[in-house]
């Protein structure tokens, strides 16, 4: 049998599968941004906010600024998806305790070359 539900083909975004900007990307999730004061819209390149802020970057709960021109106090949220059709989830709670003890046993620090 088929379903046309594409939530049960790939689980939706959450910090435990995903907590930084390198893991959404090779996990090939799609992320917008909505302002909640003029209410624009924005596709989020990962790629280029990688560039921008790091791979190990955690924007799980953050809330920058809205670049609309006419926005002077706007608000960006975030929210990810897993797969074209799926859940869009928001990323507007910070990730818990849980989640970076998770992510900390899965990337051992780097200490350099031996």
């Amino acid at each position: 049998m088929s379903t046309k539900q594409p939530d049960v083909l790939v689980a939706p975004p959450s910090p435990l599968a995903a907590l930084t900007l390198a893991e959404m990307h090779v996990r090939r999730w799609e992320l917008k941004a909505t302002c909640d004061r003029c209410a624009t819209k924005l596709r989020v390149s990962l790629p280029a906010m990688i560039r921008t802020h790091g791979p190990d970057a955690v924007f799980w709960g953050q809330k920058p600024r809205c670049p609309g021109l006419e926005c002077e106090k706007g608000v960006l949220t975030y929210a990810a998806r897993a797969l074209t059709g799926g859940t869009w989830v928001s990323m507007t709670s910070p990730p818990c305790q849980l989640d970076l003890a998770a992510y900390k046993s899965r990337h051992a620090a780097y200490r350099g070359p031996r």
